[in-house]
């Protein structure tokens, strides 16, 4: 996650609250036990999701050292060659350096890709275009475990499990780089793939989500600091056992969408909405979901609030030993589970529909 040093500039009031956060972990028993709407589809245990964190070099800057660039560029082939072996075809976009990075890089370092694949959809909604998406450099000194391995995990771990599901929306799994030196592999696909692909008449954005720090949690009182106002939130946001989603008003509709499929995904698991901002606050633009926020596409960012609970954020302690292993599962399986009812949203109304009837 990009750092900014402003403080969150409150102009709304409104937080919803969902789950109830929980370090434990259900046996499969109980997860067949429970409704089928009320359960993912498919559950990612927690070794395999540590396993994931493994693959990607502990150095992977876009800039200052040979070792960093090579880190990098090592990272999007791991993430092409992951792809490839799952069946896909993905599309990388070069990510040029602006100059005040390129000048405290090593001559002849190859340009940083943006890598992405569609999972297209059937049907009269396949124009829908959801975007989910992962930055995959770190900052230089950090082996970025939770900022932004956790993130990358997630996305294989749905080009994985949604590779063979019958979907209406297209799906893009965008795997970005240069988000720690502003934002910039965002920027370029958002300015030269999807505008095009909207104005085309190709594609209409109907949701973006960047996934971005989702393995740090912690059950002790003062663990979780926070930029809003005593009273703002309906119950304290002092222990960081929860997951942020956050965004703005205009965009609520996509947003409380988002937030009732994770729930329906996993239950057990934690989510703090903060979308009641009329403006976003800097706080809230810290990702690669902004450049798709600030062309008037819904937009969010989905973390575990960085530098507002994790110690190690942008730090050499970034490490894989700092992560949550049950919730950092926990969380992917939401995704993969959210992403896979939202990108059938006919068929999902028809379920809370049927869920309904009395």
């Amino acid at each position: 996650m990009a750092r900014f040093r402003l403080r969150w500039l409150i102009v709304a009031a409104g937080v919803a609250f969902a789950g109830s956060p929980s370090p434990g972990q259900e046996t499969a028993a109980e997860r067949q036990s429970m409704p089928a709407a009320a359960r993912p589809w498919h559950h990612v245990e927690p070794e395999r999701a540590m396993a994931l964190l493994e693959l990607l070099p502990a150095q992977r800057a876009g800039y200052r050292s040979d070792e960093d660039v090579a880190g990098l560029q090592r990272t999007e082939e791991i993430v092409i060659e992951r792809l490839q072996a799952l069946g896909y075809e993905p599309q990388t976009q070069d990510v040029p350096r602006p100059q005040r990075i390129a000048m405290l890089t090593p001559e002849e370092a190859p340009t940083p890709r943006n890598v992405w694949v569609d999972l297209p959809g059937e049907g009269e909604r396949a124009g829908e275009l959801l975007v989910m998406m992962a930055h995959i450099d770190a900052v230089p000194g950090s082996p970025g475990a939770d900022d932004n391995a956790t993130g990358v995990a997630a996305l294989f771990e749905m080009a994985r499990l949604l590779k063979d599901r019958p979907r209406e929306r297209t799906v893009r799994l965008l795997f970005t780089n240069l988000e720690e030196t502003g934002l910039h592999g965002a920027r370029r696909h958002a300015t030269e793939t999807v505008t095009p692909e909207v104005d085309a008449g190709e594609f209409t954005v109907v949701g973006a989500v960047s996934i971005d720090m989702i393995g740090y949690y912690s059950d002790e009182p003062g663990s979780q600091t926070s930029p809003l106002p005593a009273g703002v939130t309906e119950q304290p946001l002092d222990r960081g056992n929860f997951l942020a989603l956050l965004g703005i008003r205009r965009h609520q509709e996509f947003t409380q969408d988002l937030t009732r499929a994770m729930l329906e995904a996993e239950p057990e698991a934690g989510v703090v909405t903060l979308d009641m901002f009329v403006v976003p606050p800097p706080d809230i633009m810290r990702s690669d979901h902004a450049e798709f926020l600030i062309r008037g596409w819904p937009a969010a960012m989905l973390t575990d609030t960085a530098n507002f609970r994790n110690p190690h954020y942008h730090k050499a302690t970034d490490t894989i030993e700092t992560i949550d292993q049950a919730r950092f599962a926990r969380a992917i399986s939401q995704l993969v589970g959210a992403t896979d009812l939202l990108a059938n949203p006919t068929t999902w109304e028809a379920q809370q529909n049927d869920a309904a009837a009395p």
